[in-house]
């Protein structure tokens, strides 16, 4: 009855050390998987960075062009971001 015992506390150990270990792998796996979402600061950042390298995107938009075109990418960005935040829930 001895060695049952003992065979049944030391297969609880392995199992719970084991589990112990999945678990602390999985929060480490989701919290550094999680994407963030971009800072203003960020974006602009990216914006320079990009007309850096490939120069200005649309150089003959007019000034009410731009701002019609920033205003219709800003709506479908929020779209997006709801579309995303639904598909979560």
């Amino acid at each position: 009855m001895s060695k049952l015992i003992k065979f049944l506390k030391t297969t609880a150990y392995v199992i719970a050390t084991i589990l112990s270990i999945c678990l602390v792998f999985m929060v480490v796996v989701v919290s550094t998987a999680q994407a963030s979402e971009p800072t203003a600061l960020e974006r602009e950042q990216a914006r320079i960075q990009w007309i850096a390298e490939n120069g200005q995107y649309q150089p003959n938009l007019t000034e009410p062009a731009k701002q019609e075109a920033m205003a219709y990418t800003n709506i479908k960005q929020k779209e997006l971001d709801y579309e995303k935040g639904k598909n979560r829930n």
